[in-house]
């Protein structure tokens, strides 16, 4: 029997509050799901100006009789019980304009052309509103197309609306007002629009790691935004320049000398550290044409340079504290849950980096900010150990204000060496071809992965040299720590092929797992990371089970103490070495039930199982292998 339609509608609104709030909302806002279900909502329109708020069902209807000049006002009824009346002024040489008056005042207001019925009136305001916005080509394509057949429905318009508000620079604005308030919503500071980010960072197409987006779409980007408007487009270009691919792209070439002095200095006083050290890359490949630049980029190499990582209110540690709040949101959300991690992290980067210009912008840099990092930091931490399946290089241990310095500063010395045939001799050149950068950029630090790299093979293979106490270990003796640090030490810096990472395998079998470690915990931990990244980086099983191995007995012999944390991520880089989603979830439910049944505490196995859930939630195809080890965490801690 088909129930009515009101039934439907009522069972839907019924359904929904089952739901949370964010997941009810976009449910809600689907035009196909209200029409499925009969469902209409009146959404309140409101005009800060004038103080005043009025439903959508009676504005709308009012501003199409105002456009057809069949009434020459309209009294509405505001949300509060109060009398309003719109009037609009047509000039055969001007655009209309909308008034609202309320007692004595009036007040002018959007027009909101898209109700018009005449063409002329929506095409005009096409160029002026549409054309103009920092839009991608493909929606200002479609709308102008639809603006042209046609006058706006109410659906079509809270559309437009929502891609008029969701261009960047309009999004900059309402992160600058949201941080005013003493309380915030997270969602406007991290908005959940797909559409959004690419706006924001381009359109991935068919790539799976940053080099072959640097070498695919993001050209396209670039180009877009530097033709839109020169030095709006290049602040938004340098957002996302997180790798010195995307900045090598950047060609200022041509532009006028002052304005893209004009645009440094900007650069230098208000804009984030990512921004910065693109900037940087970009104004040295340049100096040639603009060597005004010079004290600009050696200024701000300097700032980097004198930065105090081991304090929470330092610009870097800002940096730190709102990429982790702004991942582990994305993460939460699950905004980019069928995109490869990179392109999360690319998009967490542009967003950190904005809400970085604004918090610069609003005097507030010099604060604490670790509340932030803390607020999300078990969803980033949880993410991207579930993340090391795709891209096994990155871990979230590389997180930090000392990192990032390094990181920031290899960056400064890579674009040196690249331009030193056009580096003039100046303080600049000194700085960056000189041996302090050396010294600062030393390995294994400098050549780790950043955040968008994790996926991306480390050019540098491992040296052979390296490899000799390891085959010449014997039989009948214990693995001495040196030699095994003399190779995990560069875990993040060379590559390690499937012979290396089977030769390390082989020789932990022929020991017998025996290592001789000093009876410092950190050490032990820091072996087992090393060991379990070579697995994961070079994809190899093997290497990983060995890894298993020799962190059980370790453990069992009181070497490798402390939380059940550290295992955990033992486990989880280790398991990256299998890239196949199935193998890597009963690899990965394994581990943990074997840490699930080793020596546990009650407040060990909650914490435990809150780490669970969110695996479940990164990975959901995790549950039907690691239903086992819930079960056990809750016997433990109920």
């Amino acid at each position: 029997m088909t129930r009515p339609v009101d039934a439907r509608a009522a069972l839907a609104l019924e359904l929904l509050k089952l739901f949370p709030s964010s997941v009810a909302a976009d449910a809600a806002e689907d035009v196909s799901f209200r029409e499925r279900y009969g469902l209409t909502f009146d959404a309140t329109i409101a005009f800060n100006g004038p103080g005043v708020s009025v439903k959508r069902s009676k504005f709308y209807p009012a501003i199409r009789t105002l456009f057809a000049r069949t009434q020459s006002s309209v009294t509405l009824e505001t949300t509060d019980g109060r009398s309003v009346e719109l009037t609009m002024e047509h000039d055969e040489k001007e655009l209309p304009k909308l008034f609202i008056s309320f007692g004595e005042a009036r007040e002018q207001i959007p027009p909101f052309w898209m109700l018009a019925d005449s063409k002329t009136i929506r095409s005009a305001f096409v160029d002026s509103e549409i054309a103009g916005r920092n839009l991608p080509p493909e929606t200002i394509e479609a709308w102008t197309q639809n603006l042209q057949d046609h006058a706006l429905n109410d659906d079509e318009i809270d559309a437009l609306m929502e891609d008029l508000r969701s261009t960047p620079q309009e999004v900059a604005v309402t992160i600058r007002d949201e941080l005013r308030k003493e309380e915030g919503t997270v969602s406007v500071l991290i908005p959940r629009s797909r559409k959004y980010y690419r706006g924001l960072i381009g359109d991935r197409g068919e790539a799976r790691t940053i080099e072959e987006y640097a070498a695919g779409n993001a050209r396209a980007q670039v180009e877009r935004l530097l033709k839109w408007d020169f030095k709006r487009g290049l602040a938004q270009c340098l957002l996302f320049c997180a790798n010195p691919r995307l900045s090598a792209l950047i060609d200022i070439s041509g532009k006028p000398a002052d304005e893209v002095e004009e645009f440094y200095s900007w650069l230098a006083d208000e804009a984030d550290r990512s921004s910065q050290i693109a900037g940087i890359e970009v104004g040295v490949r340049s100096l040639a044409e603009y060597p005004q630049l010079e004290p600009i980029l050696l200024k701000l190499l300097e700032e980097i340079r004198d930065e105090d990582t081991s304090s929470s209110t330092t610009r870097l540690a800002l940096m730190t504290n709102v990429f982790v709040f702004v991942d582990g949101e994305l993460a939460r959300t699950a905004v980019f849950a069928d995109e490869p991690p990179f392109w999360r992290r690319l998009a967490a980067t542009a967003q950190a980096s904005m809400i970085e210009r604004t918090v610069v912008t609003l005097g507030a840099a010099d604060e604490d900010w670790s509340d932030w990092g803390r607020l999300r930091g078990e969803q980033f931490f949880m993410q991207t150990l579930v993340d090391l399946r795709e891209e096994p290089r990155w871990i979230p241990d590389l997180m930090s204000a000392k990192q990032l310095r390094i990181e920031l500063l290899m960056r400064a010395r890579i674009v040196g060496e690249e331009a030193r045939e056009t580096i003039p001799e100046s303080p600049l050149r000194e700085f960056l071809l000189g041996k302090e950068l050396k010294a600062l950029t030393s390995v294994p630090s400098a050549y780790a992965p950043s955040p968008v790299e994790g996926g991306v093979e480390s050019p540098r293979p491992f040296p052979e040299e390296l490899l000799t106490d390891l085959r010449n270990a014997k039989n009948d003796k214990a693995l001495e720590e040196r030699t095994l640090a003399s190779v995990v030490n560069f875990s993040q810096v060379f590559r390690f092929d499937q012979e290396i990472a089977g030769s390390i395998a082989e020789l932990l079998r022929k020991v017998k797992y025996r290592v001789s470690l000093r009876p410092e915990s950190e050490i032990t931990f820091t072996i087992l990371m090393g060991l379990a990244s070579i697995a994961a980086s070079a994809r190899n099983p093997e290497l990983a089970d060995e890894v298993r191995v020799l962190t059980r007995v370790l453990t069992r012999r009181g070497d490798l103490s402390g939380d059940f944390e550290g295992r955990l991520r033992i486990a989880l880089l280790a398991c990256a070495s299998r890239k196949d989603k199935g193998d890597w979830c009963k690899a990965v439910g394994d581990w943990l039930l074997e840490i699930a049944n080793g020596e546990l505490k009650r407040e060990e196995a909650a914490r435990f199982r809150s780490y669970l859930r969110r695996f479940f939630h990164a990975a959901p195809d995790l549950w039907a292998h690691a239903a086992k080890v819930d079960a056990t965490l809750a016997a433990i801690s109920d």
